[in-house]
This record gives structure tokens, C-alpha cells and sequence, in this order.
């Protein structure tokens, strides 16, 4: 019988990745896109995941990611990566992203948010991965939360026979933004990693959200999304964007992402997921939007789901303040 892995700790695999924020990262007022800070997250935690798996591993799942700044343009963006908890196959990751000014070297929090990565054997089907070692009292109280976002995801997989009622469909004039993926955009099975989704999901959530108030726009959430099925090199990948709720300064807007692959119509859907942004004015400060005002059923719908979301969001970042005054 073979022996049980041994648990590792979590110093055993973490992981700083940084970038340049060039000027085809950024909007108007040259101020980093969502889409490519978080092509840099996954590909930063992708890195823990295999350290701590010691193999392949695949995004399984952002659980959400918060932006409390931006980073400008030339400044050095750094994702840092701990596992926070592992189960049977798959581990979870906290990155916490800082941005830098190249001149003052002023450090900055970006943005915070959690992966889950699954380890994948040769034949790509999932495969255990070592026990995380909870050594501190810290890493105890991050496991248990761990523990509770996994909980909460599986809540939110039972509801997902809702989600055809409030689907993005061709009729509902979303921004539609589509790729053929390459060579460039994939990971070490072959197949298009989480960070070229990620990509395009801002990509199409923006073009949402900039032909709503008519000017530049940054994203401060994105909410949980996990991935259905995978893209292949080859395939067309298409991000549609619809909004779904207005408030002050701030908008919601729902991304579903679908794939197809050489000569099949058949539409395969990737992932799902629920973006934040609040529109700027030319110095970059919030400025007021005009309001969405629902028509259809699939609008009202939505309309009435982004409240609840909105809710949660809130009640999140008091846990969280909270949790930290107490850390």
C-alpha cells in the first residue's frame, strides 16, 4: 500500500510573479486593465498550484477577486500566492497583488482575491494532491475560511439550473468580444489556461459597461466564476456582456463565456461570471452614471438578482474588515 503524501507547508510553495504595466495594459487614462492583472494572478498562483502538487495542475475556479486601487501605467504590478487549504484533488491559493511606482517606489495594495486549482495526472484526469501542514494559528484561521468558500460554492452549483433563465443570449445586444485561441494562450496540457479567459471576460465586460455611460471605466470586483468545461487551441472563444444594474458611480455587468471548435456549431459554455465597475471622469475619480432601467423579463430578472449580489458583497467586506482587525 503506498504511503499517504506528506502534508507540506505552504512556504514550501509560495510564489511572487511581477509585470510591467506597458501601455497596451492600460484604458484612456492610462490606468491597468482588470484583464491583464488577472492574466498575471493565474498565471502566478498556477505556479504555487504546481509547486505544491508537483505536477500539472488547471483553474478550477476564481472565487473572486477585489481591486482597491489601480495601478498606473509603468508601474511594477506583483502577484503574491499562498495555499491557504487543500482537499482530495484540489487547492485553494490567496493572491494578494501590490502595484509600484518605477520613480518614487511608492507600494500600493491592488487588489486581493482566492483560486482554486485542480492537479491533473498524465491523462488528465484529476489526481490527489499533499495536505497543506497548518502549522500557525494563522494558517488554521485561513484554512477554515478556505473551508467556508468551499461551502459557499457548493451553494451556488446547486442554484446553477436558475442560471438558464437570465443566460446571455444573441438577442439581448450584449458586447460581444470573440478569439481564436493559440499557441500563446496555453497552459502546459495543451489546453487555454484560466488567465486568457479571464482576459476576455474584461475585455467584454468593459465594451458593456463603456457603451453604458459613454467614457472610460475600472473594474473593483469580480465575483466568483467557475470554469464548466474546457477551450481548446484552436477553438473560438466568445465573451458575451450584458448590464445588469446601476447605482451611483457603479454598474454590474454579467459575462458568459461559450466556445466552439473547428467545424462543430455546437456551443460549449465555459464559465459565467459577475463584474463591478465604476465609471471615471477625466482625473480619474468616480463620476455618476445614468440609470438601467430593465425592459424585458431576462432584464428584470438580473436586475433583481444583482441587488442580492450587491448585499453580499457588502456583508463580505465587513467579515473581512472585521477578520482583519482582529488578525
Amino acid at each position: 500500500m503506498d504511503k499517504p503524501p506528506q502534508a507540506k507547508s505552504w512556504k514550501d510553495s509560495q510564489t511572487a510573479v511581477n509585470q510591467i504595466i506597458y501601455p497596451r495594459y492600460t484604458n484612456e487614462l492610462k490606468l491597468a486593465r482588470a484583464g491583464p492583472v488577472l492574466k498575471l494572478v493565474d498565471v502566478a498562483a498556477s505556479f504555487s498550484a504546481h509547486k505544491h502538487a508537483g505536477r500539472g495542475t488547471v483553474t478550477a475556479c476564481l472565487d473572486y477577486m477585489n481591486f482597491v486601487d489601480s495601478a498606473r501605467v509603468w508601474d511594477i504590478v506583483t502577484a503574491h500566492c499562498r495555499l491557504t487549504q487543500t482537499w482530495h484533488t484540489s487547492m485553494e491559493i490567496e493572491v494578494t497583488v501590490d502595484t509600484q511606482n518605477v520613480r518614487s517606489m511608492d507600494k500600493r495594495m491592488l487588489a486581493k482575491g482566492y483560486l482554486v486549482f485542480v492537479a491533473m495526472d498524465d491523462d488528465m484526469r484529476p489526481t490527489t494532491v499533499p495536505p497543506l501542514a497548518l502549522e500557525t494559528a494563522e494558517d488554521k484561521l485561513l484554512a477554515t475560511d478556505a473551508e467556508v468558500r468551499k461551502q459557499s460554492r457548493k451553494q451556488e452549483e446547486l442554484l446553477a439550473s436558475q442560471r438558464d433563465a437570465t443566460r446571455i443570449l444573441p438577442t439581448c445586444a450584449p458586447a460581444i468580444i470573440s478569439r481564436v485561441m493559440t499557441d500563446n494562450d496555453s497552459n502546459i496540457h495543451q489546453k487555454v489556461f484560466g488567465g486568457a479567459i479571464l482576459e476576455l471576460i474584461h475585455e467584454a465586460g468593459v465594451a458593456a459597461a463603456q457603451a453604458h455611460v459613454n467614457g472610460p471605466v475600472i473594474t473593483v470586483r469580480q465575483d466568483r466564476m467557475s470554469f464548466k468545461a474546457s477551450a481548446a487551441i484552436g477553438d473560438t472563444v466568445t465573451a458575451l456582456a450584458n448590464l445588469t444594474r446601476t447605482w451611483t458611480t457603479s454598474m454590474e455587468v454579467q459575462v458568459d463565456v461559450v466556445a466552439t471548435s473547428p467545424g462543430s456549431p455546437e456551443e460549449r459554455v465555459i464559465a459565467s461570471s459577475f463584474l463591478v465597475l465604476v465609471a471615471q471622469d477625466e482625473q480619474a475619480r468616480p463620476r455618476k452614471i445614468p440609470p438601467f432601467v430593465p425592459v424585458t423579463e431576462r432584464q428584470q430578472q438580473r436586475y433583481k438578482d444583482a441587488d442580492v449580489r450587491r448585499q453580499t458583497r457588502l456583508l463580505e467586506r465587513a467579515i473581512s474588515k472585521n477578520r482583519e482587525s482582529v488578525v
